[in-house]
């Protein structure tokens, strides 16, 4: 009997939504219309604080790009509208250009590995800064740099560093891997069980024959090591 009065209830439930449809949709649609409404006064919000934020990126990535070696740096962060979703209203493209004479476009389009290496450095440097990140990792983000480039990289970390971050790089320049307060040394080896991969930190003594080896190859010479000592005097 308990399961035909439930069978019944059920039943007179689902009627009474086909006899009120009409007003139930109504009520619904303007539901749905405020909340419509109040996204986009969000979103609209949100636009114009990704529009002042968008302004100091600019100023202060061109100022970190022309120091890491690309003088006739243009860089635009550019916003345009997009069907409302979770993220707001805006997409959101970062055009490059390195030469005065080639007109921007999207940075994955058109810079070299070098390039987009200097940008990123300079984007996670500044989001270390404003969001007070722990620690920072960086995977061979110099590659495709060398010399001065490198150098200049390498400061921005330590500077990274000196503000209370704890800074991760891995790296097969020399100049940056002098730079550290710490070096580690990984190394991968063939066993009969597979790939076995160590890890080391170095001593003064190995970090000096460590980057003189970065510095000549396999056969370390007098001169190399000399420019690693002086390398990591540098850094001190």
């Amino acid at each position: 009997m308990a399961e035909l009065i439930a069978i019944r209830d059920n039943l007179s439930e689902k009627l009474g939504h086909i006899e009120n449809s009409d007003e139930e949709l109504a009520v619904l649609r303007e539901k749905t219309e405020k909340l419509r409404q109040e996204s986009l006064k969000k979103s609209q919000k949100l636009t114009a604080i990704r529009t002042k934020a968008a302004r100091q990126v600019e100023k202060e990535v061109l100022e970190r790009l022309v120091a890491l070696g690309i003088p006739n740096i243009r860089f635009k962060i550019e916003l345009t509208e997009k069907p409302l979703s979770i993220d707001g209203a805006d997409k959101i493209v970062f055009l490059f250009s390195a030469n005065k004479s080639t007109p921007m476009q999207p940075v994955s389009e058109v810079a070299s590995g070098g390039e987009i290496a200097r940008v990123m450095l300079s984007l996670k440097a500044m989001i270390s800064g404003a969001v007070k990140l722990p620690t920072i990792i960086f995977d061979e983000i110099d590659t495709g740099v060398s010399g001065r480039v490198a150098e200049q990289m390498a400061h921005i970390m330590r500077e990274m560093g000196d503000h209370d971050r704890q800074v991760i790089s891995i790296t097969h320049l020399p100049q940056i891997a002098a730079t550290g307060t710490t070096h580690y040394k990984v190394s991968k080896n063939e066993t009969k069980n597979g790939t076995k991969t160590s890890m080391k930190r170095l001593s003064d003594a190995e970090r000096i024959e460590e980057i003189a080896q970065m510095l000549s190859g396999s056969k370390i010479t007098e001169a190399a090591i000399e420019n690693a000592k002086q390398l990591l005097n540098q850094s001190i």
